[in-house]
């Protein structure tokens, strides 16, 4: 299995810092409000795509369901401290390293020349904004360590102007985010990546578990369609309601074996829970068959005690998992405490609460 052995996350967000060991196949991460549960999904995104210049405003988006600007860049700095880096390192399961960094600064650019209205030329004495996001990254296995840089600059009005892209990097994992917008995300790229590799009977199958009248699944005009038994038309999926089009989401996502590792945030959001267990069991099934790494984060009791009740019925699923609660302490700061399968059991049935102390 490709993916993280662990993680390192420093000045991200409202995380100081917080370090992650152990991970499993299917890792579940808990905590309260603002623990950092969402931030360490997306830090983990950000290792993935540390070429990608673009990405850090892509997540702003992701996470404030709407256009991010390069000002709110600011956002991904502890307490919006832009002196301070924000620092993401983590250890793969090949044993190879990797580690980012993210710098606001000011660069000079001919393609954004005037700073005001008298067209002067900004320099570092007249700079008036920081104007760039520098992505420093280096990868480290055996003896062999390499260090890159990507970038983008902005012009006084906050438009790109300049994109430098990481010379001579190749990102071989790829990773998939499935935010907890409910209007987000279209499973359609991973049904054609299925249906190419005739697999898209998997997720037809996983569908009906979750309603059996559903009796195909088709890909058409890049939207999901579904035949429901007793209709003559397909109908698509958009308009089935929430559920249906979450639970398609993430068991597409979980089925395409072109995704090494899949983030999920707040993987009880539009689902009822007498669908909890079912997506569970399709979650373990499709990691363990396509060879991937998932990370999820809830804070719902009732997705806790389905997994439970989930993993008694498949023991052969006891190793593949782990459970952290995210604690912001007073003397030791952020702090991540691991729950084997052991763990969960012995929370569920004696109703110990294991999601954070102020939940």
């Amino acid at each position: 299995m490709d993916g993280f052995k662990n993680i390192e996350i420093s000045n991200f967000r409202g995380i100081d810092h917080l370090e992650i060991d152990d991970f499993s196949r299917v890792n579940v991460i808990l905590g309260q409000n603002s623990s950092g549960k969402s931030s360490v999904l997306e830090c983990i995104l950000l290792l993935m795509g540390m070429s990608n210049p673009d990405l850090p405003q892509a997540i702003n988006a992701i996470r404030s369901r709407s256009f991010s600007n390069f000002a709110d860049l600011g956002y991904l700095f502890h307490n919006y401290d832009l002196k301070v880096k924000p620092e993401v390192a983590a250890e793969l399961f090949d044993d190879a390293k990797r580690h980012l960094s993210l710098e606001m600064t000011y660069t000079f650019d001919e393609k954004s020349r005037t700073d005001d209205q008298n067209g002067s030329i900004p320099t570092s004495e007249t700079k008036t904004f920081l104007n760039t996001l520098r992505m420093n990254f280096d990868t480290e296995s055996g003896q062999n360590k390499n260090n890159y840089e990507c970038s983008i600059t902005v012009n006084p009005q906050g438009l790109i102007s300049n994109k430098r892209m990481a010379e001579g990097y190749l990102e071989k994992n790829s990773v998939a985010f499935i935010s907890s917008d409910l209007a987000a995300g279209n499973p359609a790229n991973d049904l054609v990546e299925l249906a190419k590799r005739k697999r898209k009977d998997i997720v037809t199958e996983q569908l009906q578990h979750f309603d059996n009248r559903i009796t195909t699944l088709e890909i058409l005009n890049n939207l999901a369609y579904v035949g429901l038994d007793g209709i003559d038309q397909l109908l698509t999926v958009n308009m089935q309601g929430d559920g249906l089009r979450r639970y398609l989401n993430i068991v597409a996502a979980s089925a395409n074996p072109m995704n090494n590792i899949l983030l999920i945030d707040e993987i009880e959001n539009g689902l009822h829970y007498s669908a909890y267990k079912k997506l569970w069991e399709a979650l373990f099934s499709l990691a363990v068959s396509a060879n991937k790494q998932i990370f999820v984060t809830t804070h719902s009791k009732e997705t806790l005690q389905k997994l439970y009740q989930m993993i008694e019925e498949h023991p052969e699923y006891q190793n593949e998992m782990a459970l952290y609660t995210l604690e912001q302490t007073k003397l030791k700061g952020h702090q991540a405490y691991r729950y084997p399968y052991e763990g969960l059991a012995e929370a569920c049935r004696n109703n110990v609460e294991i999601r954070g102390i102020a939940l």
